[in-house]
C-alpha cells in the first residue's frame, strides 16, 4: 500500500462477508479497506474472493487477522492482501513475532510458498516476489492496551513496521474506561505515540465511529485513518433515508 506523504490515507472496516461490501467502498473512493477478520465472520476460505473485489475495485485490502498468529498471517498475504492488521501488540516480543510472520529474509521468516495467489500461482519470479512482498506489504500493529503504549518506545526499534494503529475501544477499556473513546487519556496516549512514531517515520492509525473524533485525531497527526464500519455506514444511511421519508 502506498501512502501519500500530503495526506491522511482514509479506510472503512468490512464486516460484510461479501465481494460486493467491499466493490461499494471502492466505488465510493475510499483509499483503502480494511477486512476484519478478528470480529467480523470473514474466514480464510473467503479472502481470495474478497481480495479479488479489492483487486477489480483498485483499493488495496488490508487483513486484520484474527490474532497475532503466523499461521493467520501467512494465510492473508498468500490471498494476496496488500497487508495486515495484527491485533493486541502489548509488548516487543509479540511485535517482533508479528513482523517476522509478515516480513520474508532478511526482515522475517514468513513462511514460503512460490505457487501461491500472492505470487500469481508461480507466474511471477521468485525473486520478484520476495522482492515486492518485503517492499509493498503493509504491516499494521494494533497498539490497545496501557501495556502497549508503554512498550511503544521499544516496539518502534523493530524494523519492517508501517503503521501503529490505535484501538481506542480496547485502550479505553484497558485505562478503566471502557467505550469512553472520546476521554482526555486516550486522545493522550495516542499523541504520545504520534510523536514516538514520527522519530522513526512510522505512521500512525485509528479508529473512529465519530466525526468529532475524526477531526480531534487529524489534528493529533494520524495518518491512517478507519471511519467506521461497512454495517454501521449502511445502517445509518438506510435509518437516515427512513426518516426523511416520514
Amino acid at each position: 500500500m502506498r501512502f501519500s506523504p500530503s495526506r491522511i490515507s482514509l479506510g472503512v472496516f468490512c464486516e460484510l462477508p461479501t465481494p460486493a461490501s467491499i466493490e461499494i467502498i471502492a466505488a465510493a473512493g475510499w483509499d483503502f479497506v480494511v477486512i476484519d477478520c478478528e470480529h467480523a465472520p470473514i474466514t480464510a476460505q473467503m479472502l481470495p474472493d474478497l481480495i479479488r473485489a479489492s483487486d477489480a475495485g483498485r483499493i488495496p485490502a488490508i487483513v486484520r487477522v484474527p490474532e497475532n498468529n503466523a499461521s493467520a498471517i501467512q494465510q492473508a498475504l498468500d490471498a494476496g492482501a496488500s497487508g495486515v492488521q495484527i491485533p493486541q501488540i502489548s509488548s516487543v516480543e509479540a511485535a517482533r513475532a508479528a513482523v517476522s510472520a509478515a516480513r520474508f529474509h532478511p526482515l522475517g521468516q514468513r513462511g514460503f510458498n512460490p505457487f501461491v495467489r500472492a505470487a500469481r500461482y508461480s507466474a511471477e519470479p521468485v525473486a520478484d516476489f520476495v522482492n515486492r512482498s518485503n517492499s509493498e506489504i503493509t504491516v499494521v500493529l494494533q497498539i490497545e492496551s496501557a501495556e502497549g503504549v508503554q512498550a511503544v518506545d521499544q516496539i518502534l526499534e523493530i524494523p519492517g513496521i508501517d503503521v501503529l494503529f490505535i484501538g481506542p475501544y480496547d485502550l479505553s477499556q484497558s485505562l478503566g474506561i471502557p467505550g469512553q473513546t472520546s476521554d482526555p487519556r486516550v486522545f493522550a496516549a495516542g499523541e504520545e505515540i504520534v510523536k514516538k512514531a514520527a522519530r522513526h517515520n512510522v505512521r500512525v492509525g485509528v479508529f473512529t465511529n465519530s466525526d468529532p473524533e475524526a477531526e480531534r485525531w487529524k489534528e493529533i497527526g494520524i495518518q491512517y485513518l478507519c471511519y467506521s464500519v461497512d454495517t454501521v455506514l449502511l445502517l445509518h444511511a438506510l435509518r437516515n433515508a427512513r426518516q426523511r421519508l416520514r
